[in-house]
């Protein structure tokens, strides 16, 4: 007999807690013609739900943008994204 005891391995959850954020106010989003919009912002990013639907999330204002606004819309505080400004990867520098 073997004294080695085996041990059942769960699963991890995997959920991005961004799921659990509100959406951004009304107010908080304006309506632009320039590129300058959220999906060209420092703060944007996306990312899939446990249902494999697409989160859009802003970082800053940790808040969902809802579909469509972030191609039309920006804040106040949008932000020109690093990779452009300084370079794809400054720290390797």
């Amino acid at each position: 007999m073997s004294s080695y005891r085996t041990q059942k391995v769960l699963p991890q959850k995997r959920y991005n807690p961004a799921e659990e954020w509100d959406y951004l106010e009304e107010d908080t989003l304006k309506h632009t013609r320039s590129a300058s919009v959220c999906m060209t912002c420092q703060h944007f990013n996306y990312c899939c739900d446990r249902h494999c639907r697409t989160i859009l999330t802003c970082h800053l204002h940790q808040r969902l943008i809802p579909h469509g606004d972030h191609l039309t819309s920006k804040c106040l505080c949008w932000m020109q994204r690093l990779e452009r400004k300084i370079g794809w990867c400054p720290e390797a520098a």
